[in-house]
């Protein structure tokens, strides 16, 4: 495992969910606070807001390519677009899916309410987000060239 996979699995394991964990992991190449970085993932765990939609590990690879482009204006999108998909139809490759739902649909007891489930080893040893957020933050390494 490498020294950003590790880092996004520590997060993770402390209890962020799994968009902060790969957002976090990036602080230093993006030149960004690891504190901004753990808000601006916030809401995209759980497959957003624990929707159950797109992997929140998958929206970091977005958020975190999207910071590094820095293109803010509205043509640029397209270029950011292309980086994004290049990477996450890799995730997508490995793991079948990029939905949340899908991606956990073997794990029982999974929900949609906006309530965390408590963080405990059951919680970890069940689901596969761990993989996830290596994957993601693998993927990162490739784009930063770490």
């Amino acid at each position: 495992m490498t020294e950003k996979q590790r880092m996004a699995a520590e997060l993770f394991m402390q209890g962020y969910n799994c968009a902060q964990s790969v957002c976090g992991a990036f602080a230093d190449e993006l030149g960004i606070s690891q504190e901004t970085l753990l808000a601006a993932g916030a809401a995209f765990g759980g497959g957003f807001a624990r929707t159950r939609n797109l992997c929140g590990a998958v929206s970091a690879i977005g958020l975190v390519i999207s910071l590094a482009e820095g293109k803010s204006m509205p043509d640029d999108k397209g270029d950011v677009y292309r980086t994004v998909r290049a990477y996450t139809d890799r995730f997508a490759s490995r793991f079948g899916s990029l939905n949340c739902g899908e991606l956990l649909k073997n794990v029982s007891g999974i929900t949609r309410t906006p309530d965390p489930d408590p963080r405990c080893e059951e919680y970890y040893a069940k689901r596969p987000c761990a993989a996830f957020v290596a994957e993601a933050a693998a993927l990162l390494e490739e784009y930063f060239g770490c």
